[in-house]
């Protein structure tokens, strides 16, 4: 892995991360591995205006390669989006040899992956997140996946990058909700992994976080941190068999949320916002199963609430919920893929760096956490 021009060997994928990251992904390009390679890009609407342009002027060569753009929604991810594009693919002679180019956040890094593991049988693929959730999480660790009537990443396949480069100057073109919907996987790998950075980041607190400048130092560490952390796990247990497991805390009910939130006109939930209300009530669920004091979870209950409450509040009101309709939700959680034997199993907290994987969690459990979260 390359950070801030130094070399770390840790990884099955080249990870570039700093200001001359697209600098040294034109070297890249350049050599004999991909010279004579015909070279697609996937970008998103708002990427292909505003950082296509970047990558463009970074990598001239760039310039000759076919470009296909899908909607950045989470609704892009379906198997009729992947198969529009495999078609665009063979028809522009795209072959076994050639190199796909994911420009874009977690919807785009995600698509851009299972598109590339699925087209004869897997090609090369390259990673350049421009999201603050693509940079933390969706392009590290090469988990690809589609949903399927509504249910999150049903289909996928674990196809890894050849190279990822994360350039924070992309950071700029994002709009608030963006950033903080990507604060809250900085937040969920700090809760699992490194106690030391989640007591930095509880004692600036959520809002002046936020409040902060990407391009400053705080943001830049904390970043470059939740980069090597996630990285290192999944170099770990590249298939989820029991380590990277410690990754989904948040995400059980966060995912559960979030598929409400696909199958209804709304579907105004983004995915780092629905993994934030998630922390909220497994942290509960932490407490009451996992042996998480309760004055620590209170604290990190309220700090996410803290940058958090208005998503809750919306997702209460918009999907009219009350203790008698989490039947819907619970029902949405039988389908995670976590699960074994019929169990619903969780990654919850006995402490702040100490996660525990596979937790069984009951009805009664649940729907407490839930109250907890929409109180």
């Amino acid at each position: 892995m390359i950070l801030s021009g130094r070399v770390v060997n840790i990884s099955r994928t080249r990870i570039d991360f700093g200001f001359n990251a697209l600098d040294n992904l034109h070297k890249m390009l350049l050599s004999q591995e991909y010279r004579k390679s015909r070279i697609f890009i996937l970008v998103d609407p708002n990427t292909g205006k505003h950082c296509l342009p970047v990558l463009a002027k970074a990598c001239p060569g760039l310039d000759s390669a076919s470009v296909f753009e899908i909607e950045g929604e989470e609704t892009s991810k379906s198997l009729v989006t992947a198969q529009k594009i495999w078609i665009e693919l063979l028809a522009a002679q795209a072959d076994r040899q050639s190199l796909l180019i994911n420009l874009g956040g977690g919807v785009v890094t995600d698509m851009g992956g299972f598109v590339a593991a699925g087209l004869k049988r897997g090609i090369a693929y390259i990673n350049i997140p421009t999201s603050l959730m693509g940079m933390v999480d969706a392009a590290i660790g090469g988990k690809t996946g589609v949903n399927l009537h509504n249910l999150k990443n049903q289909v996928g396949f674990f196809h890894s990058p050849s190279a990822i480069f994360i350039d924070p100057r992309f950071l700029k073109t994002l709009p608030e909700v963006h950033l903080r919907s990507g604060f809250a996987e900085v937040i969920k790998s700090a809760l699992v992994g490194d106690p030391v950075l989640w007591r930095k980041i509880l004692g600036k607190g959520a809002s002046t976080i936020l409040a902060l400048e990407t391009s400053d130092k705080f943001w830049q560490d904390m970043i470059l941190k939740t980069v090597v952390f996630k990285n290192r796990i999944c170099c770990q247990d590249f298939r989820e068999k029991k380590l990277r497991k410690i990754l989904n805390f948040g995400h059980t009910i966060g995912h559960a949320l979030e598929s409400l939130s696909m199958a209804t006109d709304q579907n105004t939930l983004l995915h780092g916002d629905a993994v934030a209300l998630g922390m909220i009530a497994e942290t509960w669920l932490s407490h009451m199963k996992a042996g998480l004091s309760e004055t620590e979870a209170i604290g990190i209950i309220s700090f996410l609430r803290a940058g958090y409450q208005a998503q809750a509040d919306v997702v209460k009101d918009s999907f009219k919920i009350t203790g008698s309709s989490y039947d819907s939700i619970y029902d949405l959680l039988l389908h995670d893929k976590k699960n074994k034997d019929g169990q619903i199993l969780f990654t919850l907290l006995q402490a702040a760096g100490k996660p525990r994987v596979s937790m069984r969690a009951g009805r009664e459990e649940i729907v407490s956490a839930l109250d907890k979260l929409f109180e």
